[in-house]
């Protein structure tokens, strides 16, 4: 089937032989030229052009590779011989047969890539085992023409039209296809995972890009298979859930709620029930249920919520704590001010700057910074968590020790989060307790069933110990 260019933009067929890994010959064709081009197993193998200039004569000319007559001369025996141009230029001039081979390679993706650039013509693809004898395949992998020539284009309405009222969706990016892309090229497909169900058109306001790159840089990916756009929904349960958390809001502040009450037990509820009602609203009410595109506002109110539901948690799932709380028959819950505590803000500035310490490698600093948060604030299991990853990293067995107890503290504050539990089981694991660490390990995979890497550790626990059967984990208690 004939496409219109107009109407089906070129790199369209290059997606979907990149996709596909499709075998066939693709023939564009303008007023002015006919380009064919050959795919097998989704790499482009060759390509012919009728323009003068995309000549492997004139592109080695025009690169000071050869000279005006040895190009003249080229030319005139070619007109009289059954010869390759590759074959009658190692005769002629002092290229050799590397030299050759990688013209022949610019040669080809340069045909290939100006084709992103028409805005006219028509183009073909016809799925079949190219005709390509093996000497004349060459191998150029897809990806690579992709990224030169999304640079080629100037005409970028038709996908903005497409995408900008849609929302992106993004896949893994292989190995096969990253090393092609830039570093602000890779960053932006990471970016774009934190705006689940948002469309393009909010996306551009809230990054710091020049819209023209941005929409480049889109295209490049989508083209790639490793972002689509899709119609967004209406999450109809993340709207209620934003509901409801501007509601417990405004009763925490106006102190409406009692611990009870925010929990929503009666007095006489068991531990038990307490710990599965607390499990249930923190999946619930967590602030990374609200998605980064959301309003700050939001973000903001939905920490202080869980901070509260934390704070009741941990005051009610306390025997003694507990009856401290219902000795003051909880008229008024007897908690700190979140949202306008000097002490709550300065934990969380304190906690970012542990955490740029974290990134930096510099987990001396974060530890010592987290600590003080956590003399003013520690009803929040990101503070422990953190803590435990940093102690976790120094040699010291007393510092590891340290950093399980604040992971296992973590973990019963979040009994959902897998990070937590994961970090425990490697702490024990390299402290070679590894019935432990099977035993935490095992606990990721009833959380998170799909969780590749606590599959993979128990895989290598288990080998290990059938090497060594007489290692801690399977040795029997006396």
């Amino acid at each position: 089937m004939v496409n219109l260019i107009k109407k089906n933009p070129v790199p369209l067929i290059f997606k979907k032989i990149l996709k596909d890994n499709m075998n066939g010959e693709l023939v564009i064709t303008h007023d002015n030229f006919t380009k064919k081009l050959f795919f097998l197993d989704g790499d482009l193998i060759f390509a012919t052009t009728s323009l003068d200039h995309e000549r492997l004569g004139e592109m080695l000319m025009s690169t000071g590779k050869i000279t005006g007559d040895q190009l003249e001369e080229l030319t005139k025996i070619m007109e009289s011989s059954t010869r390759k141009t590759g074959e009658v230029l190692a005769d002629i001039t002092h290229l050799n047969l590397q030299d050759i081979y990688s013209a022949l390679l610019h040669q080809v993706k340069t045909i290939a890539a100006a084709t992103f650039l028409l805005r006219e013509g028509t183009w073909e693809f016809t799925v079949k085992i190219p005709g390509i004898q093996d000497s004349q395949k060459l191998r150029v992998k897809l990806p690579q023409v992709i990224v030169e020539g999304v640079k080629k284009i100037v005409d970028i309405s038709y996908f903005m039209k497409r995408f900008l009222f849609l929302a992106p969706e993004t896949t893994t990016i292989p190995v096969s296809i990253s090393k092609y892309l830039t570093a602000e090229q890779i960053e932006l497909h990471k970016t774009l995972a934190n705006f689940p169900n948002t469309p393009v058109e909010q996306i551009i306001p809230k990054l710091n890009v020049p819209e023209n790159i941005f929409w480049k840089n889109i295209i490049c990916l989508n083209l790639l298979n490793i972002a689509d756009f899709v119609e967004f929904t209406v999450d109809e349960e993340l709207n209620k859930n934003i509901e409801e958390i501007n509601e417990l809001y405004e009763k925490i502040n106006s102190n409406q709620l009692n611990y009870y009450r925010l929990l929503g037990v009666e007095k006489s509820a068991s531990f038990e029930e307490i710990k599965e009602r607390y499990f249930n609203l923190s999946k619930k009410y967590h602030p990374d249920r609200v998605p980064v595109a959301q309003d700050s506002v939001i973000k903001e109110k939905a920490n202080t919520v869980f901070a509260e539901i934390n704070m009741a948690y941990e005051t009610l799932s306390d025997r003694e704590k507990r009856g401290e709380y219902d000795s003051q028959r909880y008229k008024q819950n007897p908690r700190r001010d979140l949202t306008g505590s000097n002490q709550v803000k300065k934990a969380k500035d304190l906690y970012l700057k542990a955490n740029s310490y974290y990134k930096q490698k510099s987990y001396f600093e974060a530890v010592s910074l987290l600590e003080e948060a956590l003399e003013c604030d520690n009803s929040k299991a990101s503070y422990f968590l953190l803590l435990g990853l940093c102690m976790s990293k120094s040699s010291s067995e007393i510092e590891k020790i340290e950093a399980e107890k604040n992971l296992r503290k973590a973990a019963e504050m979040e009994p959902w989060n897998v990070v937590p539990l994961f970090a425990l089981a490697e702490s024990y694991r390299s402290r070679n307790l590894l019935k432990e660490a099977k035993a935490y390990f095992d606990r990721v995979l009833e959380i998170d069933v799909d969780h590749t890497s606590a599959a993979k550790a128990i895989k290598e626990i288990k080998e290990l110990s059938q090497k060594n059967p007489i290692s801690s984990f399977f040795k029997k208690k006396k």
